[in-house]
């Protein structure tokens, strides 16, 4: 029986690695776009593309809970993320870098971004975090473990706190990736999202213990395909 238990986990394990990465095809705007506050009352969201299945790494199920809202129109690509926590969580949250870029942002409760317009799932992509209290840090990644911070695009971000969640609000304008010269209709995304309670959840699962393996990354369909530099 014990034997049995085993051979079904390892089954279960190898199924779930074997899953394709997810897509999601990104809803054009077709009215006024959304405040960036940090709220999400603005009616454009409810035309937006959504996603709720977030994962550890291995595409376990988790204890903590957010949701992914995407929008576009000629100027911006729009992302919301929702962090759902109890009130206690929330009042506790990690945010201990103040500054712009700070060191050490990753392991403060926050939101990151990994995006790739060419949707080649390889290096070089762009990474942006932003933690609960809305500090920002963003690079251009050449390589593993190299992060160019003189990458410093100018979008809007917002973050807002409430009693059963916490929210980012982005407006992130087309030419802020521009160290891409051109963009594809399918680009390579991935949100993670930390939680100080001790949980690392991901849109798209990386199957490692590293958040930069692109070639896990999902994929955003129905982008514009256009010279971005």
């Amino acid at each position: 029986m014990r034997r049995l238990a085993v051979i079904t986990v390892v089954c279960i394990a190898a199924h779930i690695q074997a899953l394709e990465p997810p897509e999601l095809k990104v809803a054009k705007l077709t009215q006024t776009p959304p405040k960036i506050d940090g709220v999400l009352d603005d009616e454009a969201w409810k035309e937006a593309s959504k996603a709720g299945d977030f994962r550890l790494s291995e595409g376990e199920a988790q204890k903590g809970k957010c949701r992914l809202l995407l929008l576009q129109d000629d100027k911006n690509l729009y992302i919301a993320v929702e962090c759902f926590e109890k009130e206690e969580t929330l009042k506790a949250l990690k945010a201990d870098v103040a500054a712009h870029d700070g060191e050490g942002i990753w392991e403060d409760d926050d939101v990151e971004l990994f995006v790739d317009p060419t949707g080649k799932r390889d290096y070089p992509y762009y990474q942006l975090i932003i933690n609960s209290k809305g500090i920002t840090w963003d690079a251009w990644m050449q390589a593993a473990g190299e992060p160019d911070l003189a990458w410093e695009p100018k979008y809007e971000a917002k973050v807002k706190v409430g009693k059963e969640s916490w929210c980012l609000e982005m407006a992130l304008p087309w030419s802020c990736f521009n160290r891409t010269e051109k963009s594809a209709t399918e680009w390579a995304f991935n949100v993670s999202h930390v939680r100080s309670a001790g949980e690392l959840l991901y849109w798209s699962p990386v199957f490692s213990d590293n958040s930069h393996t692109p070639e896990k990354f999902g994929k955003l369909l129905g982008m514009p395909a256009r010279t971005l530099k």
